[in-house]
């Protein structure tokens, strides 16, 4: 069985919304077969247990926020441009997928050591691509005084927390609140007097 296997994506999304329904706890294997239209048996052929489901679930969701990111990144827009089109596309994707943000953030507490390897590690893997955009934007004069790796972890910080505010609240609209927040954290990091 592959990763293209279209019942691996059934299951990987039929997973996502059952957790974030039921809680991962009070989710069974056997209803997540039962919506995905394959045997109990098929789930664990792909994943060898529930809790590798989850962490799959929240990998492959991951790996899809970080291609939209260096998607943003590596269009040529002005940098800045760039900085909120990232905001814009990482708001949306948490946005029209409610589900995955919702079981983020109710699992993050059980699931808070693999799924911060695994975040970390997404973190790690793309610093070069990084740094060159903070490069540029700090020779703007923006983002001086943090390193790439501390300007990312603070403003994915400020992500997380708008969205685990809004999937609380349900008020809003992420991806206005998350680009309004993005502004005024580069206006308060502009070095000189802009």
């Amino acid at each position: 069985m592959t990763d293209n296997d279209p019942r691996r994506a059934r299951i990987l999304a039929t997973a996502r919304d059952v957790f974030a329904e039921q809680g991962f706890r009070r989710a069974e294997v056997k209803t997540i077969a039962q919506r995905a239209g394959v045997g109990k048996a098929t789930i664990y052929r792909f994943f060898p247990s529930k809790d590798a489901l989850l962490l799959t679930v929240v990998e492959e969701n991951l790996t899809a926020i970080r291609d939209l990111v260096l998607g943003e990144l590596l269009n040529g827009a002005p940098p800045l441009q760039r900085l909120e089109n990232v905001c814009r596309a990482v708001a949306r994707f948490l946005e029209s997928e409610r589900d995955f943000s919702r079981l983020l953030i109710q699992e993050a507490g059980e699931f808070l050591g693999p799924i911060q390897q695994r975040y970390l590690r997404l973190v790690e893997d793309n610093l070069p691509v990084a740094d060159a955009f903070f490069n540029e934007l700090r020779n703007d004069g923006y983002f001086v005084a943090l390193s790439t790796r501390d300007t990312i972890l603070m403003m994915v910080n400020l992500l997380v927390g708008t969205t685990y505010t809004w999937v609380l609240t349900g008020e809003g609209r992420l991806e206005h609140q998350a680009v309004s927040y993005m502004e005024v954290l580069v206006r308060g990091l502009r070095a000189g007097d802009a």
